[in-house]
């Protein structure tokens, strides 16, 4: 298992978008399937799972944090927390697994423990976290389908900034997606969400992506902005609480927006 975007990120876009040329702008979307699902995790059930693949993915990368990951961590009951669970479809294995809380109603752990430079203050943020997927050639496509997740659920609640912390080596993976670096000069940081262990704050501009990627003809362009996935299914299920489990009294999830004011559209 792995706890990372994964250096093979570039090899999975490239089989997803086949061997085709990078599409135009005004190219047809096309439906396009894939061996799991990517949904909410909305039960208790479902949070085991993801549980599972969290501990198993950061015992072989970071033993030292697995051993505090065997039981559901209090962030995930966070009213502005999400989780995000991949599972294979003959099988109803899970393959992957991360958790987004954001800032919709308090400030993220960023925001709390760190003076952000003030591009990042007042805006909406996506703090990621708990990121881990099955190893192999699954999951390389299982990681795209988590990323591309991600994105929509980002553009559809309006947020602004995706932001990860990044444990070298692994923050190169985060700079081939373009992330960019939050403290250029100050480097790594130490934060709670990472036991302490230094790591690279880096965030994504969620609203310049499509531009970005299709101007410098990205291999992640095919699959995130032309591929229609029915297969991820978080809006289905994106305004509902989850059936047991949740913290009392949480709040549910914002709903998703009637209209949207980024002009990329969400498939």
């Amino acid at each position: 298992m792995r706890n990372f975007i994964g250096e093979d990120f570039q090899h999975a876009a490239g089989t997803a978008a086949a061997t085709t040329e990078l599409p135009k702008l005004n190219q047809r979307r096309v439906p396009a399937s894939l061996p799991f699902t990517v949904r909410l995790a909305r039960t208790t059930h479902h949070l085991e799972k993801a549980v599972t693949v969290r501990t198993a993915a950061y015992a072989k990368r970071l033993p030292l944090i697995a051993a505090s990951l065997e039981q559901p961590e209090t962030e995930d009951a966070f009213p502005d927390s999400i989780i995000l669970l991949a599972e294979s479809k003959e099988t109803l294995t899970p393959l992957g697994t991360l958790r987004i809380t954001t800032n919709a109603h308090s400030p993220t752990e960023f925001e709390r423990e760190l003076a952000l430079p003030p591009r990042f203050q007042g805006s909406s943020i996506a703090h990621v976290s708990r990121l881990g997927v099955v190893g192999g050639r699954a999951g390389n496509q299982v990681k795209l389908a988590l990323f591309k997740a991600l994105y929509r659920y980002a553009l559809a609640t309006q947020i602004e900034w995706i932001m990860a912390t990044g444990i070298p080596p692994r923050d190169r993976d985060y700079f081939k997606l373009q992330f960019e670096e939050v403290f250029l000069e100050r480097g790594l940081v130490a934060l709670p969400s990472s036991r302490g262990i230094p790591a690279r704050l880096l965030a994504f501009n969620v609203r310049t992506a499509e531009q970005r990627w299709r101007e410098t003809d990205h291999p992640l362009y095919d699959f995130m902005c032309i591929k229609i996935h029915d297969d991820i299914r978080i809006f289905d299920s994106v305004s509902g609480a989850w059936a047991t489990g949740r913290a009392k009294g949480a709040k549910v999830a914002r709903t998703v927006p009637a209209a949207l004011t980024f002009d990329v559209p969400v498939i």
